[in-house]
């Protein structure tokens, strides 16, 4: 029997839609003058894509079960990348990106993405620019793929946020791209947001903190 098919798993992923519903403020650090500072630099290229809202359930869960695993409190909960960029920076809808959510793999718009209180805008650090094309077509392939609320790296078939990125990534046959995370993520055991951002084969282009 699959495990996404026990009596258990249901409950638990009945259980795992309550918290990104729960939120208690409308008010978002990043302003209107950060938004405008993240669209100039989406103009320019592709990033990977990390936010986190300190008035949100399910990100203060996150920050919380790192601290319990590795003492340090995270600020980032969700990772995501941008598809394509755009000639006009000043035209937000033209933006598109593609997350994983409790929905699902999904496109997703420039106003959902950074209504947030915290950003970072990561460059992987190896990754040659003839190498995109690839990389953004394994992100596209990914949409419709079923949300992975168990964070089980070695299953395909779901994908959490962090995989969806990681999957991205690794498509580019780069030996070089992820040393440092990979050996993260097997010493960890597993993959949080903050990972990518405390991890040297990433380097920041804009964080707001």
């Amino acid at each position: 029997m699959s495990k996404y098919s026990t009596l258990l798993y249901r409950v638990y992923h009945w259980a795992a839609k309550i918290p990104p519903k729960i939120s208690w403020s409308n008010k978002h650090a990043v302003t209107d003058d950060d938004r405008k500072q993240i669209a100039e630099k989406l103009a320019s290229g592709y990033y990977v894509i990390l936010t986190g809202n300190k008035s949100h359930l399910s990100s203060v869960i996150v920050s919380l079960l790192s601290w319990i695993k590795t003492g340090k409190w995270a600020k980032y909960s969700h990772a995501l990348m941008n598809c394509d960029n755009i000639m006009d920076p000043a035209q937000h809808g033209g933006f598109k990106f593609v997350e994983a959510d409790v929905k699902g793999v999904v496109y997703t718009t420039f106003d959902e993405v950074f209504a947030c209180d915290y950003v970072c805008l990561l460059s992987p650090a190896n990754i040659e620019n003839g190498e995109w094309t690839t990389i953004i077509d394994a992100l596209i392939n990914q949409i419709g793929k079923p949300y992975d609320d168990l964070f089980d790296l070695a299953d395909s078939t779901r994908v959490s946020c962090v995989e969806v990125v990681l999957n991205a990534l690794e498509a580019s046959n780069n030996d070089k791209e992820l040393i440092h995370l990979k050996l993260k993520i097997a010493i960890e055991g597993n993959l949080i947001p903050q990972m990518y951002r405390d991890c040297v084969d990433f380097g920041v282009v804009y964080e707001k903190i």
